[in-house]
C-alpha cells in the first residue's frame, strides 16, 4: 500500500498507545461512582421508606450532620479502600503510567468518593423517595460514561449536553488523572479540579 505521508505517533504519557490505559483509568472509577450513587441514595431513603428515620435522627440526638456522618463514614472508608485497590492494580500490577506522587491520586480518589456521596445526598434531599432517588442516581450514573468525556471530548458535544459534564464528580477525577498520572504536570495546574470536588460536600451541607 502506498502511503504519501507516513504517520508517526509519539505519545508522551502513553508511548505504547495502549487504549487499556485510558479505559481502565476512566471506566473503573466511573463504575465505582455509579455504585456509590446507588448505595448512598438507598441507604438514606430506605430509612424514610420504612419509617425509621425518626429513630435514626433521635439516635444522633437530633443532629442531622451526625446522623448522616455516622451512616456514610463507614461506607466512605469501604469505597475508598476499593478505589485504592483499583489504583494499586492499575499502577502496580498492570504497570499503567503514574507520573506523579501516588498520594496525589489517592487524594483524588478520596475526594471522588466523598463528592459522589455528597451528590447522591443532594439528590436525596431533592427527591426523598426510594424509587425516584434510585432512578435519578442510576440515570445520572449511566450517563457519566458518556458525558464524562472519556471516549468523546466534552468540547465537541452540543453545549446543552456538555454542560452536564460539569455537575458530575467523575469528570474532575478524570481530568486530575490526565494531568497528574498520565502527563505528570505540576499539581498547581490541577488545583481547580480538586477545588471542584470539594464543592460537592459543601453543597450537600447547605442542602
Amino acid at each position: 500500500t502506498l502511503i504519501p505521508v507516513k504517520t508517526q505517533m509519539h505519545g508522551l504519557g502513553n508511548p505504547w498507545m495502549n487504549y487499556a490505559i485510558y479505559l481502565g483509568n476512566s471506566f473503573l472509577p466511573c463504575m465505582l461512582a455509579l455504585v456509590i450513587l446507588l448505595i448512598t441514595s438507598y441507604t438514606i431513603t430506605v430509612e424514610i421508606k420504612h419509617g425509621t428515620s425518626v429513630q435514626w435522627l433521635a439516635d444522633a440526638k437530633g443532629s442531622m450532620f451526625i446522623s448522616i456522618l455516622g451512616k456514610l463514614l463507614p461506607q466512605t472508608l469501604i469505597f475508598f479502600t476499593v478505589g485504592i485497590v483499583m489504583q494499586a492494580a492499575m499502577y502496580l500490577y498492570y504497570g499503567f503510567p503514574l507520573n506523579c506522587n501516588p498520594l496525589i491520586m489517592a487524594l483524588a480518589m478520596l475526594l471522588l468518593v466523598v463528592a459522589t456521596q455528597s451528590l447522591a445526598l443532594i439528590f436525596v434531599c431533592a427527591v426523598p423517595n426510594l424509587r425516584l432517588a434510585l432512578s435519578v442516581c442510576a440515570l445520572l450514573g449511566m450517563l457519566c460514561f458518556s458525558i464524562g468525556g472519556f471516549s468523546f471530548p466534552v468540547s465537541a458535544m452540543y453545549p446543552a449536553i456538555g454542560i452536564f459534564s460539569y455537575i458530575i464528580p467523575i469528570r474532575y477525577y478524570f481530568l486530575i488523572y490526565v494531568d497528574q498520572a498520565l502527563n505528570g504536570i505540576p499539581l498547581y495546574y490541577s488545583r481547580l479540579y480538586f477545588a471542584a470536588l470539594l464543592v460537592f460536600p459543601l453543597l450537600s451541607c447547605v442542602m
